[in-house]
């Protein structure tokens, strides 16, 4: 208990003071983000409730110290990266949360390669960038047959390879450029418009391809 509220809480608080510091001296000031979680928002968060109660604590730091540092160089900002398998989720968890997980967890390393970016042209201040977007969690929720077995078998056996191994493939495969990584050069309000006009012209393509409902007319 002590060591998560020390470490999401207190130790949240003191690297944000101490970066805010750094950066005020700094030209271009810099930006700081602070990692949003379960909770945040002020909803329960059963059999993890110290957890959930940092993340709530630091959401209200994290909103009074952007209007303390409007007249600075300094922009502070939240990252969530949603659900991420790691060892602090699956501690405790059931065969019950793994088939869950299956449907709606991501790698830190996909989460990551999402953020980052996002997180590197962030301007201004107060921002949110967020992964588990509602347009992800809509896919996951459709594709959810499809996820079955993504990351644990029936039994709650991980089908994933260990992190150690996952970074050396990645670094190794890192030279080839991949649709993936072409997709996640653009934004997600992008790919929501995209998504959108394509619902749009196929609506009036089967408008017009509609044969009318009374003959002769």
């Amino acid at each position: 208990m002590l060591q998560i509220v020390s470490t999401n809480l207190i130790g949240s608080i003191l690297c944000t003071r101490g970066a805010m510091e750094v950066m005020s001296r700094q030209n271009n000031g810099g930006h700081i983000f602070n990692m949003d979680g379960a909770g945040s928002g002020g909803s329960s968060t059963p059999l993890t409730a110290v957890y959930g109660s940092t993340k709530c604590g630091l959401r209200q730091f994290h909103s009074s110290i952007v209007k303390e540092s409007q007249k600075t160089k300094v922009g502070l900002h939240t990252a969530s990266p949603g659900m991420v398998l790691t060892e602090l989720l699956l501690s405790g968890s059931s065969i019950k949360n793994k088939q869950m997980f299956n449907i709606i967890c991501e790698l830190p390393e996909t989460v990551a390669r999402t953020l980052v970016p996002r997180m590197r042209i962030v301007k201004g201040s107060g921002k949110s960038v967020n992964y588990l977007t509602p347009p992800r969690i809509l896919l996951a929720i459709v594709t959810s047959w499809l996820r079955r077995s993504r990351w644990f078998d029936d039994q709650g056996r991980a089908l994933y390879a260990a992190e150690a191994d996952r970074l050396r493939n990645w670094a190794e495969n890192r030279t080839r450029f991949s649709l993936t990584d072409a997709m996640e050069m653009y934004t997600e309000n992008t790919w929501v418009s995209v998504f959108s006009l394509s619902v749009v012209c196929a609506f009036i393509i089967l408008s017009s391809t509609t044969p009318s409902s009374f003959p002769g007319t």
